[in-house]
């Protein structure tokens, strides 16, 4: 029997798995550019031949049942197969090309200044390396390693490499000198709004590391931690520091560290491959020169 017998449209496969991966009908119709109304009508045809519910509407959303699940799963893996089939059709150079995704921190202040030696171990290698603090699901496609800070196990991939890491209050000599002896909750505080909950908080850290409660009230806050970082570096307040990204900076006397107290999260820095792919040969070369690397500096 063929396919075309077997599977339902395309189009409402196509209308199903945006409205499963967004989770609204309203969202999915949004980014498929047509009505609420016409993708609730192409869910409920679906569901009507495959005579079972998919989804259990809510007021302003809609959850997958077990069955919505499993098709969900299914469609997205065989989605992403034809794209990365298209992509090498039409772009043939990149199934030689590697892509590497990283927060703009982890890329600036570790990658990049430790990137050289793998290219020298691997010359052959073409790196894309994609720096973005915005969460990322490989199940998008279109990235092979994604070194993201969080706790594992995570639905779109498998963990490679990973580092733990404690982190603790930093600021340049030149102001540590003008503070000496003051109380850290009397200090200005330099804030960075990270991607999701997993990056720290002053008060977040303050709690993991049993300092008592620290109020952000009044920090000088920045949308990325690398502009925090360098804002401690000019002397402007105190940021929290990750020992492994800020290894350099500390080394070479631009921080330091203020005070013994630290916090060891729950996450880590983790290598992750996706799921629905076959790791390119230059991936696994990638993944354990990071896990190499890890181990060395941990």
């Amino acid at each position: 029997m063929s396919f075309r017998r077997l599977l339902p449209s395309l189009g409402q496969l196509a209308t199903f798995e945006a409205a499963a991966r967004l989770g609204g009908f309203t969202l999915a119709a949004r980014e498929l550019g047509v009505t609420q109304a016409a993708v609730s009508r192409q869910i409920r045809l679906l569901e009507e031949e495959l005579r079972v519910e998919l989804f259990v509407r809510g007021h302003r959303r809609v959850d997958l049942t077990p069955s919505g699940a499993v098709l969900a799963a299914a469609v997205a893996h065989g989605f992403e197969r034809i794209a990365d089939a298209i992509e090498v059709i039409r772009r043939p150079e990149l199934t030689e090309a590697l892509t590497v995704a990283a927060t703009v921190a982890f890329s600036h202040f570790w990658l990049l200044p430790r990137l050289s030696t793998f290219r020298a171990e691997h010359p052959g290698v073409k790196i894309r390396v994609l720096s973005q603090d915005a969460k990322m699901d490989l199940r998008a496609g279109g990235v092979d390693v994604l070194i993201r800070y969080s706790e594992p196990p995570f639905p779109d991939g498998e963990v490679q490499a990973m580092r733990a890491d404690a982190v603790f209050p930093v600021c340049s000599p030149g102001f540590a000198a003008q503070i000496a002896g003051a109380r850290l909750g009397d200090l200005p505080l330099i804030g960075a709004e990270g991607p999701d909950a997993s990056w720290l908080s002053w008060r977040r850290w303050s709690a993991l590391a049993g300092v008592g409660r620290l109020s952000e009230d009044g920090a000088l806050r920045f949308s990325t931690y690398t502009d925090a970082v360098y804002a401690a570096v000019d002397g402007q307040g105190v940021a929290l520091g990750w020992g492994m990204l800020l290894g350099q900076l500390l080394e070479d006397g631009r921080l330091v560290r203020l005070g013994a107290a630290e916090a060891a999260p729950p996450e880590a820095f983790c290598a992750v491959t996706p799921l629905v792919r076959a790791r390119k040969p230059a991936a696994l070369a990638f993944t354990d020169w990071l896990a190499s690397r890890f181990s060395e500096e941990g």
